[in-house]
Parts: C-alpha cells; structure tokens; sequence
C-alpha cells in the first residue's frame, strides 16, 4: 500500500466532520459487501445495492484492492489519536511520526490483517452471524389459550446464602438443598402449584465463601417465561473455636497471663477433624507473637473443569493452609498494695540481673 497521500474520508464517502458513529456505519455498509468472506445467500437481503452490479464510489479499483483501503481507512479513522493525528499532519505525519505535547507519537503502521478489523466492528467473522444464529437456534416460543403466541424471557435468578460450618469445608459435604416453586400441573398449561423440589450441592472440601452454585432453569415455572437459576452462594457460619483468613487458614486465639508469656508453656489444640495438636511454646511470647503450624489449616479448593474434577475426584488433597495461633494476655483487674510491692520488687531484680546479663554480653564481644 505504498503510495501518494490517500484521503481516507473518501475512501469511506464520508465528510471529513463526520462523527466516529456514522464513519462505524459507512465502514459496515462497504465491509458487508467486500468482505471476501461473506455469504452470498444471505447477500441480497442485506445489501440491496448488489443488484446494481456491486458498484461502488471506489469502482473500477478490483474488489480486492477496494477490501484491502476500506479497512486501513477504518483502522486510522476508527481510532481517536490516529484520526486526530491524520487530521492535522495528513498521512505523511501519521507515517513518519510526530512530536505531541505529552511525547513523540511513533510512526504508524497498518498490520496488513483486514479481517482483524472486519472482526472488531462486527464482533464476528460473518456480518450475517446473528441471522444465522437465529435461523440455527430459534428464540424459544410460548403459544397459549389465554396469553397467544410470544418469546419466551427469562424470568430474574434467585440467590439464597447457604451457611456452611468449618467442619464442613474441611472434609467437603453434600447438601440437599428443598426449594419451593411454582410448577405447571396441566397439560394446558393453566394451572400453576407450589411444588417441593430438592437440589443437590457437591461442597468439595476448602470450598471458599462466595463460591456460588448455579442451577440452570430451576426456579419458578410458567407458561410464557423461560426460568430463571437458582444459585446458592457459600458463607461462612461463625465457629466458636476457629477463624478463617485468607481464605485457607484457620486463626486459633488462646488466652495467657504474664507468667506463661514469660516463662513459657504447653497446651493442646482439638482440630476440625477430631485430632488433637501439642503445642509447645518456649520462646517469649511478646505482643504480635504467632505460633504457626504448617498445613494444618483448611484444604485448598481449586477450581477444577469437568473433566479434572472427574478424575481427581477421589483424590486426596494434600494442600492445605496454616494453623496461625495468636495470644491474649490476661492481667489482673485488681492488685493489692502488698501484691503491688511484690511486683515493683521482682521487676527491679528482673531488671537488675537483665542488666546484668547485658553488661556480660558486651564483655564477650570486646
């Protein structure tokens, strides 16, 4: 395409203040009859003009070479900078590049691929495309006594929270979920009942707050609506034990006083699958301390396809989260003066032989 300047706006037959708009459609009216991939069986229903021996403003140009400027126009047109650019500089400017207020503007160059912008404007390989679509999956129909003939829309979905307990995702459950909907009880389709329908949920285990289910068309039936989903969305039920943080980890809280925190301990901890931890604290526990087991949190639930969860269905999951122990320090809520004056003295030689400690250790460092 090496050549004097070309005016794009003529290109597409458009002025040269035409908005972005009408310059869209000008390019789908030309691209719909060029385009090298069109069906000529749906041709003549949408572009009438064909029976005029398929001339254009660019006429006698070959159809291939009036394909190849339509969507380089449109590729330069189409776009703000590019338009803007080519407005004020011409092509010369658009393809040697130009110096703007916010940085240079490189040169331009046409990718040379016309069908990948045919497939931005028209969403699709074929302008015909949603013909086609209607012709190969009709819209679903109601025909009745009382309400006639008409499209079928979807009625709106349903949402319900299904609370699930830590116990439940760590080893994954199956729940029967019983919904009440209205169903059509007659072959006339004029009668309408509530009807006790149960859905059935497949809780792997780790499965995360806000997961939701989706159960396509099962919510209220009528004659002339197809049915909405009903989807179940994963919450969290509070646990009088455990906390659950991002996402896989459990937080467990464990009360101490001073004395534990400063000369250490020992406790058990019951886990969600009947096992019961030792933990062992030796160090000191100042404030912001964690205690972390490894793995010994929630399992991982990862987002499986079809075929993936079928195979790994009774696979062991052997990723899980961590055990994040945190501590609260119990004080006293109230000292008496003699409990008082034990403490002063035992943080005086608590302090007096930490000094000492310190001084020692400077001593070993010289």
């Amino acid at each position: 395409m090496n050549r004097p300047e070309l005016d794009y706006y003529a290109v597409l037959d458009m002025p040269r203040n035409a908005s972005k708009e009408q310059i869209t459609l000008a390019y789908r009216r030309m691209a719909v009859r060029l385009c090298p991939h069109r069906d000529k069986k749906y041709e003549m229903d949408f572009v009438p003009l064909a029976q005029e021996g398929r001339l254009t403003h660019l006429s006698p140009m070959s159809e291939t070479k009036q394909w190849a400027y339509i969507n380089m126009a449109f590729d330069v047109l189409g776009h703000d900078l590019y338009r803007a650019i080519y407005d004020r500089y011409g092509e010369a400017g658009l393809f040697e590049g130009v110096m703007l207020p916010n940085g240079y503007f490189p040169p331009y160059q046409y990718h040379g691929d016309h069908m990948k912008v045919y497939e931005q404007v028209f969403a699709s390989y074929s302008p015909f495309a949603n013909v086609i679509d209607a012709i190969t999956n009709p819209p679903s129909l109601y025909a009745t006594r009382e309400h006639g003939i008409g499209v079928r829309h979807k009625d709106a979905n349903t949402e319900r929270i299904i609370h699930l307990s830590l116990e439940e995702v760590r080893t994954g459950c199956v729940k029967l979920m019983h919904v009440w909907r209205q169903e059509i009880v007659d072959k006339k389709e004029s009668r309408l009942e509530k009807r006790k329908h149960t859905l059935k949920l497949i809780i792997r285990p780790g499965t995360t707050a806000g997961t939701r289910f989706c159960f396509k068309e099962e919510g209220d039936r009528y004659p002339t609506t197809i049915p909405g989903d009903i989807i179940f969305i994963v919450a969290d039920k509070p646990h009088p034990t455990f906390e659950r943080r991002n996402m896989h980890d459990l937080v467990y809280r464990y009360d101490i006083n001073l004395a534990q925190a400063y000369t250490g301990f020992t406790f058990f901890v019951d886990t969600l699958d009947k096992r019961q931890l030792k933990i062992v604290i030796s160090d000191v526990v100042t404030p912001g301390y964690q205690k972390i087991m490894p793995l010994e949190g929630l399992p991982k639930c990862q987002n499986l396809d079809a075929v993936k969860a079928i195979k790994q269905a009774n696979k062991r999951i052997e990723d899980f989260g961590d055990l994040i122990i945190e501590f609260n320090y119990l004080f006293p809520k109230y000292l008496t003066p003699e409990m008082k004056t034990l403490t002063r003295n035992f943080y005086k030689e608590f302090r007096r032989m930490e000094q000492a400690l310190e001084d020692e250790e400077k001593l070993h460092m010289k």
